[in-house]
């Protein structure tokens, strides 16, 4: 069987141009399909791996709050703790506080000194006697000064009475009374001197005794 084609060359060539456009045109649209996809899912790939840092972080972020706030609350209780144990340790020195005045009182007192009367109102004592001489008086009142139970330790009156024989210095001494004690001071060594100012304190009261006992 023969065949004969009726159509002519030009027209053939625009049909097949045709049907190459339309060949190309499907193919565009299959690539740009598939580009978008791959783009989508390289996306979508992303999105997901920025999500799961995201909940990493923020469950890290809540551990880190979690530990802080415990950590504020332990020193609050640790605060809380040490403010107590120091209202404690005022109470017990403030219990054990008359005690240890009259006793630091006695300690305080030079053997040629006599105590006649104290009277205490407030905090404050007035502390009356009579002692050998002027120097008895002044070892008696560094004393006081001396003890954490005493302090603003200061000569009201002085003036020489006679008892019998003998003649005495009658006083009056203010000072206020600490009944919780006060806290020791940490005194740093002196860069030069020290030594010197420690042997001088030390021989004080050695001095005062001996004008005393003259």
């Amino acid at each position: 069987m023969i065949r004969i084609n009726l159509v002519p060359q030009d027209e053939a060539r625009r049909q097949a141009a045709r049907q190459r456009d339309q060949q190309f045109g499907i193919l565009a649209v299959v690539l740009l399909v598939a580009v978008i996809g791959i783009a989508e899912f390289i996306t979508q790939r992303d999105a997901d791996e920025v999500q799961r840092e995201a909940d990493l972080y923020q469950d890290q972020l809540a551990e880190l709050t979690k530990k802080y706030q415990e950590t504020v609350l332990l020193e609050r209780k640790q605060k809380q703790l040490e403010s107590k144990l120091k209202t404690i340790d005022i109470l017990e020195r403030q219990t054990r506080g008359p005690v240890r005045v009259l006793a630091d009182l006695g300690e305080a007192t030079p053997d040629k000194l006599w105590l006649t009367e104290m009277r205490e109102a407030g905090g404050a004592a007035v502390l009356s006697g009579r002692g050998l001489d002027n120097q008895t008086v002044a070892l008696f009142m560094r004393n006081l000064e001396h003890s954490p139970y005493f302090a603003n330790v200061e000569l009201v009156e002085t003036k020489q009475v006679e008892d019998g024989k003998a003649k005495l210095k009658e006083f009056a001494i203010r000072s206020s009374v600490i009944y919780a004690g006060r806290q020791p001071k940490v005194e740093e060594p002196a860069a030069d001197g020290g030594k010197a100012k420690k042997t001088a304190a030390a021989g004080a009261p050695a001095s005062a005794e001996t004008g005393a006992s003259s």
